[in-house]
């Protein structure tokens, strides 16, 4: 499966900017000028030619910054196609997420080195401050894990939409104020270019993706208690059902719990199952919500499939599946699944009294010779590794982790350095906030 990693994705997008603004500045023959600028922490800038290292970088600073944001918008829409492009839903909104902290670094490099004309005054200078502040704010609220932790998700997310609203500003304030990208032809085209899209998937976004996707109406047939702080939620469709495979997930509304607020959940049912099921641990103020309060009958509203997660891509070779904790859900989908190799699948758990689908695995590793299912207890047994698994050959087999990201990372580094090609590891992020 060819995905645009992260690892591609950061090279492409600067790259283009090189070959755009090397261009375009090779060729260029005007007579842009500082007449009277000042920066942040250089000086004064009078009668400097536009050669100058400060109009230049802070100029290639803003390009970055207005392409990455408007990247991030299109992200956000949930196109199809944008999700195949990523290779998952989950693994675009890593790429989205980081991509907000590598803009506001950039814009922080531009607000300190690009010059400000100080012939006359412009309204572009007041916005581009204010859009300066409203972002970096925002991107700040948005991915420090300080406040992730302490604001609420129907919270954060409320802020983060507005977002678009303080990109709009900064495009306004690139449009109005003295700059060399409006001399470049290529880079002129596509830096406003890629403004106009941005702001377009913003507004698709925030005022007419409802329009285009429509929820699936479900109903809550039954609710099992698994343990203290895990129920398993299965609902019947009203009408069209959700068509999805095995190991996706989907984004579901609970209107008595919050409404209008999605909060993605693995399913944990199969396509061939008559309801729709999905396993939910407490893991915060919503999630506490629902396993205490939502009732049988009450409306539940799904929007999907979405994500990548499957056995599919590698079902002629043995597979290796890996979980930690509440990531075990997609396995209870895809091992209803039909195998022609062998699947083993190790489920990481703090205790043996968090393992709620013990029985449910060890009846089917009974019942079928091709799967062996691993119960492994870290509170007694120490945190699971790639040598606990007992590989031989580990470089012929396929792997498909989901679980917290130290347990997904420490197992895909050994992975790859027993010589695993990191094409047969398959794996789920595990938040998207």
């Amino acid at each position: 499966m060819r995905i645009l990693k992260q690892e591609i994705y950061f090279p492409i997008i600067v790259g283009i900017h090189f070959i755009f603004w090397a261009i375009d500045l090779y060729f260029y023959a005007g007579n842009f000028t500082e007449v009277s600028s000042d920066t942040l922490l250089f000086g004064e800038l009078t009668d400097t030619t536009w050669k100058n290292p400060h109009r230049i970088l802070g100029e290639v600073f803003s390009s970055w910054v207005v392409t990455v944001f408007a990247f991030n918008f299109l992200m956000a829409t949930r196109a199809r196609w944008i999700e195949n492009l990523f290779g998952g839903l989950d693994k675009m909104y890593l790429v989205h997420r980081r991509s907000g902290i590598i803009a506001v670094v950039l814009l922080l490099a531009h607000f300190i080195v690009v010059p400000r004309d100080l012939v006359a005054f412009n309204a572009g200078k007041l916005l581009g401050f204010y859009a300066f502040i409203l972002i970096l704010l925002g991107v700040l609220l948005s991915a420090a894990p300080i406040f992730k932790r302490k604001i609420s998700y129907h919270k954060w997310l409320n802020f983060h939409k507005l977002m678009g609203v303080f990109y709009v500003l900064g495009v306004i304030h690139g449009i109005l104020v003295l700059s060399l990208i409006k001399e470049l032809p290529i880079t002129r085209v596509y830096v406003f270019g890629m403004a106009f899209i941005g702001i377009g998937a913003w507004l698709y976004k925030a005022f007419f993706f409802k329009l285009f996707n429509k929820k699936l109406g479900y109903t809550i047939v039954s609710i099992r208690k698994m343990d203290a702080s895990i129920v398993e939620i299965e609902m019947k469709a009203n009408t069209k059902k959700l068509d999805y495979k095995a190991g996706q997930f989907a984004f579901f509304t609970f209107p008595s719990i919050r409404k209008g607020e999605q909060h993605p959940f693995t399913i944990s049912s199969h396509p061939n199952d008559e309801n729709l099921v999905i396993t939910v641990k407490s893991l915060g103020d919503f999630t506490e919500k629902m396993i205490k309060d939502l009732q049988v009958g009450e409306a539940v509203f799904v929007e999907g499939p979405y994500g990548k997660f499957s056995s599919a891509y590698s079902k002629e070779k043995e597979q290796v599946w890996i979980a930690g904790g509440i990531g075990i859900t997609p396995f209870v989908s895809l091992i209803k699944d039909f195998y022609t190799q062998k699947v083993t699948l190790y489920w990481s758990v703090s205790s043996k009294s968090e393992a709620v689908y013990k029985s449910y695995f060890e009846e089917i590793a009974a019942q079928h010779p091709l799967f062996d299912f691993v119960l492994w207890n870290s509170d007694q047994r120490g945190y699971l590794s790639v040598e606990d698994l007992s590989l031989r050959n580990p470089e012929t087999k396929s792997y498909l982790i989901c679980g917290p990201s130290g347990l997904k990372s420490a197992i895909t580094k050994k992975l790859l350095q027993e010589n695993v090609k990191r094409a047969a590891i398959y794996d789920e992020e595990f938040a998207f906030r």
